[in-house]
């Protein structure tokens, strides 16, 4: 984190226009935190049918009533409301996926990176425990689930299924180790390619777009927001990955890193205390291009009504509004001058934290 910090306060200093990006996404943020105390004079989803499509500043017939500044849509919802609302809807739904998607995807990669497909040795017997454990996992994890959803079983259910299968999987690991390593031939270790690994992982996933796997998904099951958000997590961390195996492929090959490793430190060790610290910063760029494209998808799918709710408080549904009325140009403007404004300096902050790290190196 003082890297980060370090990173950012620098580059505060060099770039105007990474300082007013940094100033907007802090506003975005302060008012989505601060939404229940805003004086608002309408909620997101409450109706005004007395005032259907009024334009901006336009004050309608109605002198008692608060006045809609920036105009209401078709059902006469209040378009300020629904602007700010949808601030906290696009971040609570791409947030937490690209925190998720960050996560495994920089874990990974630096695995991948770091022990490359001659460092790693695993004996025969635990890959074979561990195909052994997908038995239960697929069962309890995938297959128990699904006809649990289509039941319309409660949340606590799957959290139930969930924990078993984790369990199970482990408990299988632990007694069926032992196990195979009793024969010779399991016994033997073998080189784990897991920089192979990874990269025929990526490419088989990213060569499916990731809209046809949301449609293929909506035709099978009913889309929700759970499982919209689990496949994004499933998709969104190819491109980290990538990038994490790139950087610790560099820096395996630096001085102090070559240092440590002949001092006979620790894989761990390597990788926790020296290899993330320099992660960090490349990571922070791809999750804000991340960030910038989650909220765009999931304007897009809000306006196509693919995986969220329809009473969900969205830009892309505002957006969606202007097929009813197609001389409503507000419902295109605004929203879209808020979604245009937010990627923007989203990109504008990766942009400047990009340029800053390759003036490093």
């Amino acid at each position: 984190m003082k890297k980060l910090w370090h990173i950012a306060r620098e580059v505060w200093q060099l770039a105007p226009a990474f300082r007013l990006s940094l100033l907007y996404l802090i506003l975005l943020t302060v008012v989505a935190l601060a939404l229940p105390w805003l004086p608002l004079a309408y909620g997101p989803n409450e109706l005004d049918l007395e005032q259907i499509f009024q334009a901006p500043l336009g004050w309608g017939n109605e002198t008692n009533k608060p006045k809609h500044w920036l105009g209401t849509d078709g059902l006469g919802r209040d378009v300020l409301a629904n602007v700010l609302y949808g601030i906290r809807t696009a971040f609570a739904i791409s947030l937490p996926v690209m925190v998720m998607a960050s996560l495994i995807g920089l874990m990974l990669g630096a695995v991948a990176g770091l022990f490359g497909n001659r460092r790693l040795r695993l004996s025969r017997s635990l890959l074979a425990a561990l195909l052994f454990a997908l038995l239960p996992f697929t069962y309890y994890g995938i297959y128990l689930p699904t006809m649990l959803y289509s039941q319309g079983a409660p949340y606590s259910d799957f959290l139930l299924t969930g924990t078993v299968a984790i369990s199970l999987s482990l408990v299988f690991v632990l007694v069926s180790a032992p196990l195979f390593n009793r024969m010779p031939f399991l016994r033997r270790t073998i080189h784990f390619p897991t920089d192979e690994l990874l990269l025929r992982i990526i490419e088989i996933q990213t060569s499916i777009p990731r809209l046809i796997l949301i449609l293929v998904l909506a035709a099978i099951v009913p889309p929700t927001l759970p499982a919209l958000s689990v496949l994004l997590v499933l998709t969104f961390w190819t491109g980290t990955a990538r990038l994490a195996r790139a950087e610790m492929l560099r820096i395996r090959e630096l001085p102090f890193f070559e240092a440590a490793t002949s001092l006979g430190f620790t894989q761990r060790r390597l990788l926790v205390q020296h290899a993330l610290p320099l992660l960090l910063g490349p990571v922070l760029v791809a999750f804000s291009f991340g960030l910038a494209g989650l909220l765009m998808l999931e304007s897009t799918l809000s306006f196509l009504n693919i995986g969220v709710s329809t009473d969900l408080v969205s830009w892309g549904r505002m957006i969606a509004g202007i097929r009813t009325n197609t001389s409503a140009w507000w419902l295109v403007a605004i929203p879209g001058a808020m979604l245009s404004l937010t990627v923007l300096a989203l990109q504008t902050f990766s942009y400047y934290i990009l340029r800053f790290l390759q003036h490093k190196k």
